[in-house]
């Protein structure tokens, strides 16, 4: 008999599949709500490799277009903070990097110039922090950066150059405003001026916190200028519609008042410019702020002739032939005591270009000072920067192949040939991709500078021409294409921060209107001009040479100071900025008849009143796009082909 009987099987009871589930379902329901209140921590470990590999190991590697401004400050701050983010709360940004990024907003639209955003990047931030950063470089990138322009703000609010204009933020901004530097015991430490016992200490003497600028304690320096009346340092006269215009065969008969800044400095921080000594005898007790220093003529022979070329062709040409070079292979950034086989390389690519001549072992494998004084002079010779570091920029020129360079400088000889073989008893040479500027009597350089020419959209022609007049203190009719692109809009949105800069509205009678809607119409629609007065805000800043030409092309001053210490200087919208217009000022009028003494010069680039002084001298001007060229001592110099005008793709690197 069976005892398996089917018909009584009984069925598996279904409460503990059921009971599991729920148990899963809850257990779910569970992680993900805990994963939701759960902030993610930016590991700063992560972090820190990114930072030091910038900042230090291999400034190169930089990963983002907007370089970094202040490179040795911006070192500095993350190294006294052992390379942590300072603007980020986790994965967001803090709320002292948002009041930041207001308060830089707010100082763009109260300055419209776009030098502003780029110092400040807020091109960058606004392109990169419409999503929420989640990548760990990314988060590095933006620290490094904000910290970057926080030190330009601090910078300019510091010298009295930024004056944001945002009233409906300045109050709130003002509560919370950002410190740039607060001295602890640990070191720089970045800060908002919240009311806690340390901030009321470090906004005691000065409600900007810029006392603690760069580290140094200003107070004691404040305090020494107590009972100074200030204001007489940082006011300007209102504008006066005045212009001077005077012909150089006639002496001045009058001059016109002009304040000036005698901002005096702590030992410790080095002086912006040198004292000038004529000006001291002149008692005047004149502190000029623009960093020039005083013109102390050069006397280098100039060369740049095509002869020279035709020599270095063949030079170049027999290199190739030779079968002696050969590119640097991929390796690590190289600097001096590095050991590495490509260091041997090295040594032999720079005996062939002949920037190496020294008497060690060429197959050694070390990096020695002789090395690093070959790698210099190459960057000296290529418009790099001179730091002795075999990093990217400096790789991509040395692989550029002997053809490639003959011809490169083929090129250049044709260029050279279209003008003419003697350029004059005494001219002006602007080399575009060079980003200088040579002053020249009698084939010697008495004047060298460097110079800001225009980016690839905007770009710098090439002009023969002369210098008609040296405008002081020069007014500044905007463009068409630049008043419709940049200034309208930043005048529709901030009409009285714009009137502050000087901005007006000219009818066809020449007469200055205000930025009321309707006459902002009328210069939308062709009917008006807008122009800038003269003075400390003016675009062109304090001094213009013109130079006839059909592309209303010019040079003159500017207040983007900081762009001169670039190695790649093309910025502006055509015209040539100068380093050192005052300089150049002085070397052109002091053979005019008149008192063109620095210390004239000096007081015509004061205030806001226009000076116009035509020259009576011939004095040339050639704009050239020279990517190759022998100087004076015939060192062969090479320059990037910022346009694309050389047909050679290697030698473009932007």
């Amino acid at each position: 008999m069976s005892y398996f009987i089917p018909e009584r099987r009984k069925r598996k009871s279904p409460l503990p599949l059921l009971f599991l589930g729920s148990l899963c379902v809850f257990a779910l329901y569970y992680a993900f709500t805990a994963n939701q209140k759960t902030v993610p921590v930016l590991p700063e470990s992560a972090v820190r490799p990114h930072l030091v590999n910038w900042l230090e190991d291999n400034p190169d590697a930089w990963p983002a277009q907007d370089p970094i401004f202040n490179p040795v400050q911006v070192r500095r701050i993350y190294r006294r903070t052992d390379y942590r983010l300072l603007w980020f709360d986790n994965y967001s940004l803090s709320d002292t990097a948002n009041d930041l990024l207001k308060q830089l907003t707010a100082s763009s639209s109260g300055n419209p110039s776009s030098m502003v955003d780029y110092r400040y990047h807020l091109g960058y931030f606004d392109r990169t922090l419409r999503d929420t950063p989640q990548r760990l470089q990314m988060a590095a990138v933006l620290d490094v950066l904000l910290t970057d322009a926080f030190i330009s703000y601090a910078q300019d609010t510091q010298l009295d150059k930024l004056n944001p204009r945002a009233p409906k933020l300045q109050p709130r901004l003002r509560r919370k405003d950002i410190t740039p530097v607060n001295l602890t015991d640990g070191g720089f430490q970045m800060a908002s001026a919240r009311a806690d016992a340390s901030d009321a200490l470090l906004l005691a003497n000065n409600d900007s916190g810029r006392q603690y600028f760069r580290g140094y304690n200003r107070g004691d320096q404040n305090r020494a200028n107590q009972g100074i009346d200030r204001s007489r340092y940082y006011t300007q006269r209102q504008p006066s519609q005045r212009t001077n215009t005077y012909s150089t065969g006639s002496r001045y008969g009058s001059s016109h008042s002009a304040r000036y800044s005698t901002r005096s400095y702590p030992p410790s921080y080095p002086r912006v410019m040198p004292r000038f000594r004529s000006l001291q005898d002149e008692g005047s007790g004149l502190n000029p702020s623009h960093g020039e220093g005083l013109y102390v003529e050069e006397n280098t022979p100039f060369g740049s002739d095509a002869q020279a070329l035709r020599e270095q062709l063949a030079r170049y040409r027999n290199m190739a032939a030779s079968g002696r070079w050969r590119p640097l292979p991929a390796g690590p950034a190289m600097t001096i005591g590095a050991k590495h086989n490509n260091v041997i390389h090295l040594r032999h690519l720079l005996s062939v270009y002949g920037d190496y001549y020294g008497y060690g072992d060429m197959n050694s494998k070390k990096f020695d000072q002789s090395l690093h004084q070959a790698v210099v002079r190459f960057q000296i010779r290529h418009g790099l920067k001179p730091d002795g570091i075999v990093g990217k920029q400096t790789r991509e020129r040395l692989n550029i192949s002997p053809s490639a360079r003959a011809h490169i400088i083929e090129t250049n000889i044709r260029r050279r040939e279209k003008l003419p073989a003697n350029l004059g008893d005494r001219f002006i040479q602007v080399n575009i991709p060079g980003y200088s500027l040579n002053y020249v009597e009698h084939d010697r350089i008495k004047l060298s500078m460097n110079v800001v020419v225009g980016k690839k959209i905007h770009q710098t022609p090439e002009i023969n021409t002369r210098v008609a007049r040296v405008v002081f203190n020069p007014t500044w009719t905007v463009p068409r294409s630049i008043l419709v692109k940049e200034i309208l809009p930043k005048a529709r949105a901030n009409p009285h921060g714009m009137e502050n800069m000087g901005y007006r509205v000219v009818n066809g009678s020449g007469e200055y209107l205000p930025l009321t809607s309707q006459n902002l119409g009328r210069a939308a629609a062709g009917g008006f001009l807008m122009r800038q007065k003269g003075g400390e805000q003016n675009i062109l800043g304090r001094i213009k040479f013109e130079i006839p030409n059909s592309d209303e092309i010019y040079l003159h001053d500017t207040r983007a100071k900081s762009l001169f210490g670039l190695t790649d200087r093309d910025y502006s919208h055509g015209c040539v900025r100068l380093a050192k217009p005052r300089q150049l000022a002085e070397a052109l009028l002091r053979d005019e008849p008149g008192d063109w003494s620095r210390y004239r010069i000096e007081q015509l680039t004061t205030g806001d009143e226009t000076t116009e002084v035509r020259m009576s001298k011939n004095v040339k001007v050639y704009l050239t796009y020279w990517t190759a060229w022998v100087d004076g001592q015939g060192r062969m110099h090479f320059r990037p082909d910022i346009y694309g005008k050389d047909g050679l793709a290697v030698n473009q690197f932007q």
